[in-house]
């Protein structure tokens, strides 16, 4: 009898156990990254008489953390995926509902400038016509300065948030070390498994997983390490924290946060091995989207600044005079990369539309100029044509040059992609110090780079941008507006053409205006392999709300793929590892019956020792 009393006594104890999970079970149903727990309840080893074995009950063996590894490490990575294009989402938007409007949108205030130069053309001598032009510039300046102010807040924005989740990962770091260190204790001095700080580390690991994307690898001693960057930059190696920093990019006067690491002695930018979570979703934004969506716009409106200037140059103002610029043409220095060690600065290094620079300016064909005209004057229809062709070779893109100190020049690169630039025969594109080339439509100025920079020195050229930021209608006078062409130039009887100073023509020809209004419709920008443009300045600007619009869809796809990707993991790892209420409330009825088994048997005990002490008496 005192061999049913240890075994109920035993058992009593094991089914409070039991149910004291099961109700932690059930108190736990809704907490966020818990993993259900069940009791393992074993045999005692049974003990032994003469003729056989008698067994010796049962007790708790543990408490196990129904947990799949496997599982674990998936929903990581689909969140990752999730959060990325949630955040790209919900940004892209956005942009598209700023720069892809129709309505009162970049499109519509080129169509009115346009229009009212073909008002102009239709009635070259109207006051009224005149100045409605000069205000469609205005309007135009204007939208494109807001435009570009709330782009740039976009920007701004986008880089802030990068740096916020920075902290949050960090935090969330030093979090997951205190718990690595309680968890190597515990199961260093005892058998227990702490279930629960294993649940709560892992849910930060899942919460930095929202924020990007991460790989684990669990150790034995119960310690966890967390790499990012594919893999290669150890966040949390062997328990040594390596906490992740945001700040300006190594050309601080971008305005670009990038996300380093230290690995060692060594500052890593990793931003570009950052593919998922917010994070990976901000800079894809960022780079991908935002930059891109700023360079096809500056494209249009550079060809639009290029195009306008050059056919003004063509004719002559209601003076008499040479046309002059409509847009204030792009003129901009390159920015320094920080690292730099050599003497030479961005602000030697100039970048312009300059079509014709170096080129010899020569007076028309079987024309002689006169002493008294400018030294500059030459053939206007063929510069014309030089710069329409330069238009034509704009690329949507930022350009970081590197000193070569072996070539003593200066290779060009694709910033974001790191790709060398190539020239129309397939040739990295290279401009030795101190000379200047015509590089995809942009005039690059090295002739003040006197001295040699250091090897490997760097700068950067936004061209595309800069024209967002610098956009302006320069001509404030209609007296300026050159809408005539160029008197013809005569001949001789015998074939011959006279010497003659080309001159505007009569008051009220409308040539050259016209030929402004044109330009809405003509092709000039995105040149074939055969030179000839494939697109309008209009078109352009379509293509980069095209681009917007497919990558918006594109976005939209994947993150309705990724939450069902993410969707089904969650509840497999519900259906392995989550806690179901039916089951627990059916443990509950078990366990309870169990323990009252057990208190049956030592109530069935304490009756036969009262029938022995009743027989003894």
């Amino acid at each position: 009898m005192a061999d049913m009393l240890n075994i109920a006594s035993l058992s009593l104890n094991t089914f409070q156990k039991a149910l004291e999970v099961t109700s932690h079970n059930i108190a736990n149903a809704s907490t966020e990254g818990y993993n259900r727990q069940q009791v393992i309840i074993e045999s005692n080893a049974p003990g032994t008489s003469s003729t056989n074995f008698q067994g010796g009950g049962a007790s708790v063996g543990g408490v196990d953390r129904v947990y799949s590894e496997y599982m674990q490490t998936q929903l990581y990575s689909s969140l990752a995926m999730k959060e990325r294009y949630a955040t790209q989402e919900s940004l892209a938007t956005q942009v598209e509902g700023i720069i892809a409007s129709n309505d009162e949108g970049v499109q519509e205030f080129m169509g009115r400038y346009f229009d009212s130069l073909q008002s102009l053309a239709n009635n070259p001598t109207s006051t009224t016509s005149r100045q409605l032009v000069l205000q469609e510039a205005n309007n135009l300046e204007s939208h494109i300065g807001n435009l570009s102010a709330v782009l740039g807040d976009i920007e701004g924005q986008t880089n802030n948030q990068i740096s916020d989740v920075v902290t949050e990962v960090n935090s969330r770091l030093v979090s997951i070390q205190e718990m690595n260190i309680e968890i190597n204790n515990i199961l260093t001095n005892t058998t227990s498994q702490p279930n629960d700080l294993l649940d709560k580390r892992d849910q930060a690991i899942l919460e930095i997983s929202g924020y990007m994307d991460i790989k684990t690898y669990y150790h034995d001693n119960g310690e966890v390490d967390l790499y990012a960057a594919g893999g290669r930059v150890p966040l949390l190696s062997g328990n040594t924290l390596t906490q992740l920093e945001a700040g300006k990019s190594d050309y601080p006067d971008e305005n670009r946060t990038e996300i380093f690491a230290r690995v060692g002695d060594q500052k890593q930018i990793i931003s570009k091995n950052i593919v998922g979570g917010e994070l990976g979703g901000l800079l894809d934004f960022r780079d991908n989207m935002l930059g891109q969506a700023q360079n096809d716009l500056g494209v249009a409106l550079n060809g639009m600044a290029a195009s306008l200037n050059w056919q003004s140059y063509q004719g002559y103002d209601a003076n008499g005079d040479a046309g002059g610029n409509v847009f204030t043409p792009l003129n901009m220095n390159a920015i320094d990369n920080i690292e730099n060690t050599g003497p030479v600065s961005g602000l030697d290094i100039q970048v312009s539309f300059n079509p014709n620079a170096g080129a010899s300016e020569p007076p028309y064909d079987g024309v002689t100029a006169l002493s008294s005209q400018p030294a500059t004057y030459g053939d206007k229809l063929t510069f014309l044509e030089k710069a329409n062709a330069e238009i034509g070779q704009f690329e949507a893109r930022e350009y970081e040059f590197f000193y070569n100190q072996a070539t003593d020049s200066f290779d060009f690169f694709d910033y974001q992609t790191k790709s060398p630039v190539l020239d129309n025969a397939g040739n990295p594109v290279a401009v030795a110090r101190g000379g200047a080339a015509n590089v995809e439509g942009m005039y690059f100025d090295f002739t003040a780079v006197v001295a040699a920079p250091a090897d490997g020195d760097s700068f950067l050229v936004k061209p595309h941008q800069q024209i967002l930021e610098s956009f302006t209608a320069e001509m404030k006078d209609i007296e300026k507006i050159a809408t005539r062409g160029q008197s013809p130039i005569d001949s001789n009887n015998d074939g011959s053409i006279k010497d003659e100073v080309p001159a505007a023509a009569a008051e009220g020809d409308n040539v050259n205006v016209a030929n402004m209004a044109a330009l809405q419709s003509a092709k000039m920008l995105f040149s074939d392999s055969d030179g000839r443009a494939t697109e309008s300045i209009l078109g352009g600007y379509s293509q980069m709300a095209v681009g917007v619009g497919m990558y918006v869809r594109g976005t939209d796809i994947q993150l309705t793929a990724q939450t069902s990707v993410y969707d089904v993991m969650v509840a497999q790892r519900e259906s392995y590892s989550g806690v179901s209420l039916d089951e627990e409330a059916a443990n509950l009825v078990k366990f309870q019956q169990a323990y009252q088994a057990s208190a049956q048997i030592i109530s069935t005990v304490q009756e036969l020792f009262r029938t022995i002490l009743d027989v003894s008496r």
